[in-house]
């Protein structure tokens, strides 16, 4: 949840509108109103430069004090006020200024930037094991988004180096830890990515397999739609059906993508590749990039494609809330029966019921 504190009604409409694709929000035309309303700490607050004090308190200062926004992110959005007044000024610096015209990227993008720095803080609280699974992988998702940019190669030494806290935490049962850190962030793509990885992990421990799979299940999970990362602008986060041409573009993008750049550009074991390849492939033949079925699909990627499934369900988008867990199972186990492994599914759904 984002919140708009300005008293330009058209301003607040204005800055809704360029954050709607990203964020649910909330607008207000004072401190008073959004203190008095608002119970749960959003990702960020963008405050107008106009607002008032509320009585005698800075509206910024007021917000700092206040125990759902203590830790929030303000952003004032106008012509910078230089803060004057001794000691207490530093209480109405906020984190980041916005001159407008601002394009809705720009603003999201601020937004995420902050928000995200604030939870990525909150892991210094988390158990070791947890803590280094999530502060390496966000580490190498970074380091790999921008070498695919730049189109070099990826020692993929770093993946499986980054993927090893995620399955000591999963041997631990330091799982949920990483769920939990994951819960706030708004890389989505990284917190898709890191929940497919971990909750495969989690499936193949649960399931006896050795050590040397659950790290290819691990890996494979963390990169298997690292194509995501470089979308045309807007695509990731639109809010309406995508057209057959932007579907076109989705899936040959990533999938296709991903997996050509991983047998081209890194030394990727070949069951990583495999399963980057065909976690989108159905059993029916429904699927893409090649339309396999039934056999010709590997076991790996048969796991991979019902974690990515459910991961997918129970993660929020701008166009639809996350399902809750046994909500995403009844819908694979009803609506998608004929293009999943339904005894992977069974064996699925028991090792979430196990794991909570």
């Amino acid at each position: 949840m984002l919140v708009v504190i300005d008293q330009n009604p058209r301003m607040r409409d204005e800055l809704a509108r360029l954050a709607a694709c990203s964020f649910r929000v909330t607008d207000f035309p004072d401190v008073d109103a959004a203190v008095a309303r608002v119970t749960k700490e959003p990702a960020a607050i963008l405050i107008g430069a106009g607002v008032p004090a509320s009585g005698r308190t800075p509206p910024i200062e007021r917000l700092r004090k206040h125990p759902t926004f203590g830790r929030t992110p303000v952003i004032r959005v106008g012509h910078a006020r230089p803060a004057t007044g001794g000691a207490a000024a530093a209480d109405r610096v906020p984190d980041a200024e916005l001159a407008l015209p601002v394009t809705s990227h720009d603003l999201i993008r601020r937004i995420c930037d902050l928000a995200n720095k604030a939870v990525e803080g909150e892991w210094d609280k988390l158990p070791k094991g947890p803590r280094a699974a999530l502060s390496q992988t966000l580490a190498v998702f970074s380091g790999i988004r921008d070498l695919v940019g730049k189109g070099k190669p990826i020692q993929f030494k770093t993946v499986s180096d980054a993927c090893a806290p995620v399955l000591d935490s999963v041997r631990q049962s330091g799982h949920g830890y990483i769920f939990e850190g994951l819960r706030s962030h708004n890389d989505i793509w990284y917190v898709h990515s890191l929940r497919v990885a971990t909750l495969l992990a989690l499936f193949g421990h649960r399931i006896g397999l050795d050590d040397e799979s659950l790290m290819t299940l691990a890996s494979a999970g963390f990169v298997h739609d690292f194509g995501k990362t470089n979308y045309p602008e807007g695509l990731s986060s639109k809010m309406d059906a995508l057209t057959p041409e932007e579907k076109a573009v989705a899936h040959n993008g990533h999938v296709l993508g991903t997996a050509d750049y991983l047998r081209q550009h890194s030394d990727a074991p070949r069951a990583v590749v495999m399963v980057a390849e065909q976690h989108h492939e159905r059993l029916d033949g429904s699927g893409y990039p090649k339309g396999l079925k039934n056999g010709d699909i590997n076991d790996l990627a048969r796991m991979a494609a019902i974690v990515d499934v459910f991961a997918a369900l129970t993660e929020r988008r701008s166009y639809r809330a996350a399902m809750t867990p046994m909500q995403a199972l009844e819908v694979m186990e009803e609506l998608l029966r004929d293009k999943l492994d339904m005894r992977l599914v069974r064996l699925f759904r028991e090792m979430l019921l196990q794991a909570v």
